[in-house]
């Protein structure tokens, strides 16, 4: 498996929105996301979401898979199947092409000339 390219978007959260609010020293439009409402989790050390990469049939777009929220069982279960299906979907994943890069040599050293002093290497 290699590497992805991930798009989330985070209004797809429930009552998450965009707004404008004023600091100490400046006014930022910031995204906020009611914890409760979301599905997002409060730990101990940061905030979670939990995702699920679903593979897509088919491609589009150059994505390979959907993002799904991972819901708790008790509140899947808990969901109609229409429910089920109306489960936004977040973003997508996209591989990302590694592009091999070959370095020019425009000269090369003999090993005997590289080190003038092995005794004098900083480590």
């Amino acid at each position: 498996m290699g590497n992805f390219g991930i798009k989330i978007d985070l209004l797809k959260l429930k009552n998450s929105f965009v707004t404008n609010l004023k600091g100490k020293a400046a006014t930022k439009r910031c995204l906020v996301i009611p914890i409760d409402d979301s599905g997002v989790y409060l730990g101990e050390k940061g905030v979670y979401l939990n995702l699920t990469a679903v593979e897509m049939r088919e491609q589009r777009y150059g994505d390979t898979h959907v993002l799904k929220q991972s819901l708790a069982k008790e509140v899947y279960q808990a969901m109609s199947e229409e429910e089920r299906m109306a489960q936004p979907i977040f973003g997508a994943l996209k591989p990302i092409e590694s592009q091999q890069r070959q370095m020019e040599v425009t000269q090369t050293t003999n090993a005997t000339e590289a080190v003038e002093d092995p005794d004098d290497l900083p480590f």
